[in-house]
């Protein structure tokens, strides 16, 4: 079944601004996040495109052309209908696995069994 991809929204000034200094902010800690494993790079890169998707409508368009990314994004949009408190809780609670994922990827690297991948 295909869904059709949502309209495009184009932001205000201001939130196209706090957006792009956001994803900057992202990049920078999804870079760093690759190196150290115990920040969870990946989702910060996610999180860097899923913005980028709301403030450019080139990158909004390849996103939804692209099966992978198109579903996970659904997944994102869905937590429009969140309160901001539950908004806030579900990203506290990624974050923390991704960490909690970090570290056990440490101490199984540290111990030298093999378990990284």
């Amino acid at each position: 079944m295909h869904l059709p991809s949502p309209r495009f929204r184009p932001l205000p000034l201001g939130y196209k601004v706090i957006g792009i200094v956001l994803i900057a902010c992202f990049l920078l800690i999804g870079l760093v996040g690759l190196i150290l494993p115990i920040i969870p790079g990946l989702l910060f890169l996610f999180l860097a495109f899923y913005l980028l998707t709301r403030v450019s409508q080139r990158a909004s368009a390849y996103a939804h052309s692209q099966p992978w990314i198109s579903r996970h994004m659904r997944q994102m949009d869905a937590a429009d209908k969140l309160t901001i408190g539950e908004r806030v809780r579900l990203g506290l609670l990624v974050v923390a696995r991704s960490a909690v994922n970090g570290i056990e990827w440490c101490i199984a690297a540290l111990k030298g069994d093999g378990k990284r991948s």
